[in-house]
């Protein structure tokens, strides 16, 4: 594991009140890659509102979220909807 590769996955219960923790997840996960920070906050905004629609179309059901730094970018899945942002951008 390294600031260039990495991969976790964390699933986050199907709630609205928690779409902050998702966006702190982002951060996290920007911050350990090295990610510039306007770049970062874009993914991380795209990122919770991604969580916010999935929690909004179904509500009660979990999230399940994949991180994953490979290959110069940093992709994140949100429930089946993957966001992408190259490290460098």
């Amino acid at each position: 594991m390294s600031p260039e590769s990495f991969n976790f996955t964390v699933t986050v219960p199907g709630d609205a009140r928690l779409v902050g923790v998702v966006r702190d997840l982002c951060a996290h996960a920007v911050g350990y890659a090295k990610m510039p920070e306007a770049a970062g906050a874009a993914l991380c905004e795209r990122v919770a509102a991604a969580a916010a629609e999935a929690v909004a179309t179904n509500p009660d059901v979990a999230c399940p979220l994949d991180f994953t730094c490979a290959g110069g970018e940093l992709r994140v899945t949100v429930a089946g909807q993957t966001i992408t942002q190259p490290l460098n951008a």
